[in-house]
Parts: structure tokens; sequence; C-alpha cells
């Protein structure tokens, strides 16, 4: 049975949760759904939409600029209002919080059963762009987004989180359970991968170096600066290692990637440590690297850790999220302990001096991005909970 599903995120630029809505929405379409996609913002996820055919619907709020958060949260509200009224949908899909918090207010009076995906928890925006050099920002943006993920999710028909990490966070606050499912997250690849020696050659990596990557934007989230300090450790030990790490700053904010480049001075690891901007993962930067490395201060799973575990690469995780759940302690992974650059280091060395065992979780860990971690096992689920909130399940 076909569904009328609505996927709704109020960003314009791609990250993991965008790119999760529009992975969904384009195998849903190809399964003979009537997807359309609902967005405040055009810019890169129209693109995106565009480019796979989805149907795109701009909630027009006309000129908000000079209006104070309020007036503006309130046309923002009118307009998603609007479109949803007009093109009715079966079951809306919300992907981040601020269209969880309007989907709470706005669904339960279109009488459509709504369905929330925690893509991380809230503890991540205690470390967002912003708080990089004002501190005190952190507890004040932690508390904002634990009532704010428990108060907008009240009416979500189900909430989906992408790791058991984050559902039992949401626990934490008073979150009841009975309404929460984990759904790990999945990809699909297509075309062949770029190879090593053309990659190693584009990057500059000499064929006895052993590289280390690391992707993200540049946020105290994404833990680099621990990253570094790890690096800092290793480096007089293994000459042979480089680290390259790949993202670009949020919005306005370039704070983090200014102290990233400070501390990589002051470890006088200008030679061994390099920064770039925004890469495209399958387009040689993971085909380069020996070692990856999520060493967030929190994730939730990240769609880049599946890609270079598709991509057969050994990887380092942290402790603190859902990585460890997608890629396995000591089956596709080391773990470390969140935040612990020593640890980080242990870990990254075990690794350096043992090649059997950067072979062997490579291959396990391909193996279960080929098999489990795949975008159709994803998508299934999904169907599986609409239907289940519909009421049509067999």
């Amino acid at each position: 049975m076909n569904l009328k599903i609505m996927h709704m995120l109020a960003s314009s630029h791609v990250g993991g949760a965008e790119q999760v809505c529009i992975d969904l929405a384009r195998y849903q379409k190809t399964a003979g759904h009537n997807v359309t996609l609902l967005s405040l913002e055009r810019g890169d996820v129209y693109k995106l939409a565009e480019k796979y055919k989805i149907e795109f619907n701009f909630a027009d709020t006309g000129p908000t600029d000079s209006l104070v958060k309020m007036s503006r949260w309130k046309a923002e509200t009118l307009a998603i209002k609007k479109c949803v009224s007009s093109i009715r949908p079966q079951i809306v899909h919300s992907h981040l919080p601020k269209t969880h918090l309007m989907c709470h207010r706005i669904m339960p009076e279109l009488s459509i059963p709504w369905v929330a995906t925690m893509h991380g928890s809230f503890r991540q925006f205690a470390y967002a762009p912003q708080t990089e050099n004002q501190l005190w920002l952190r507890p004040y943006l932690f508390v904002r987004h634990a009532l704010g993920d428990r108060i907008a999710t009240r009416s979500a028909a189900r909430i989906v989180c992408v790791a058991d990490y984050v559902k039992h966070d949401l626990e934490k606050i008073g979150v009841s359970s009975a309404r929460m499912v984990t759904i790990h997250n999945g990809l699909d690849w297509e075309g062949d991968m770029v190879s090593r020696e053309a990659a190693r050659a584009k990057f500059e990596i000499q064929p006895d170096e052993i590289a280390i990557g690391a992707i993200g934007y540049f946020a105290p989230v994404k833990g680099f600066d621990i990253l570094i300090k790890a690096m800092s450790i290793l480096s007089p030990r293994y000459p042979q290692l480089r680290l390259l790490i790949a993202g670009g700053n949020v919005l306005e904010y370039d704070a983090t990637k200014q102290n990233l480049e400070e501390l990589i001075c002051r470890f006088g690891l200008s030679g061994k440590v390099q920064l770039f901007g925004k890469v495209d993962p399958r387009a040689g930067f993971l085909s380069m690297v020996d070692i990856f490395v999520v060493s967030s201060r929190t994730e939730g799973l990240g769609l880049v850790l599946i890609d270079a575990m598709y991509y057969g690469k050994p990887s380092v995780v942290t402790s603190t999220g859902g990585c460890s759940e997608a890629a396995r302690p000591e089956i596709e992974s080391l773990v470390f302990r969140s935040g612990s650059a020593g640890d980080l280091a242990e870990k990254l060395e075990r690794l350096i001096k043992d090649s059997s065992l950067r072979q062997s979780l490579g291959q396990a860990a391909s193996a279960r991005a080929s098999g489990y971690l795949r975008l159709s096992r994803c998508a299934a689920e999904y169907e599986t909970l609409y239907k289940d909130v519909l009421g049509l399940s067999a």
C-alpha cells in the first residue's frame, strides 16, 4: 500500500539530519510512495531535492528579517500550517528540533499523525559553534534543548532515535519509552571508489605514511581539539603519521577553526596536521585514509562513519553516542573514553602498531555497512513504523 508522506525540515544547509531526510524521501519515492519535502528554506536542501526529483514545497513566510523573534515564529508556523493543510499527507515526518515544535503545535489541530526523528542527543547543543569562546552558553543551551525535546515531542505518535544512546538520554528527561523506537541510520552507495593511489596523490600522502582522517563541521562538539592533542602524543613516536581533518564552518562561526589552527601551531604539528574545507568523503578522502576517527564529545550516529565502514576503514570512535552501536567495540572499531586525548592516543596506537588488526576491523566494518547499515533496511523499518502509526499493519 502506497503512503502519502511529508518530510519536514527547517534549514537550507545539508548536515546529517538533512541527508538522512533526503535519502529516506528518495528511497520512499522509488518504492512508489507519494513523498513531499516541506522546508522553511531552500539552499542546498532544495538542490538535492531537485537532483533526486523529490517534490519540494517551500513554506513562504514573506519578508521576516524586520520581525522580532516571536513574530517571525508565528509567521513561519502559519506558513507551515497552510502548506500541510493544502497537501494533507497521511503522515508527517519531522527531522529537526524546530520542526518538532511546529508539528507539536500544528498537527493535533489538523488531526494528522506525525513522527519525530531525534538525530542526536540534546547534549550536543551544549557544544554548538557559538559556545567556542563563550563557555557560559553551554549550560543554558543544554537545559534549553533538553526541555525543548521533552515539550516538542509530547504529541508525536512515535519518536525515532537513531541510537539507543539517544533514546536513553530522552528517558532521563522524562520522555516515555513506550513511544520511542531506535532505527539506526543506513546508506546506499553507487559508482566506483577512487583508487587509494589516486586519492593519496590528490591529498599528497606518501606511500609509507599512515593517514588518520576525520570529517565534520568545525564546532566544539566534534572534538577535533581532542584529536589534535592525541596526535601531539603520537607524532614524536611515529613520524610517519599524518592527520587530515575535513569539514567547514557552520554559518558565520569560525572561532573553532581558528582555535584548532592555533592548537596545531602550539604543538608544532603544522607539517603533520591539515585542516580542509568541506569535502565529499567518497571523492577520494576515504580511499586515502588508513584509520578513521570520530572524536566527538557526543554523536548520534554519523553517516560519515557508515561511509568509512563501507570503505573498509578501521575506526576509533567516541564512547558517548551511537557510533559504537554501528561500529561495535573490538569487532568493527576501537572505542575511546569520550573527551580523553590520552585514551584516544592509546587506541590509535593499537591500530598504528598492528596492521592485522587494522585489516580485520576494516573487513568486518565493510561487511556490516554492506549488510545491516544499508538504507533499504532503515527505510523498511520506517515504513513499518508509519503503517503501525496509521493502523495499517498486517
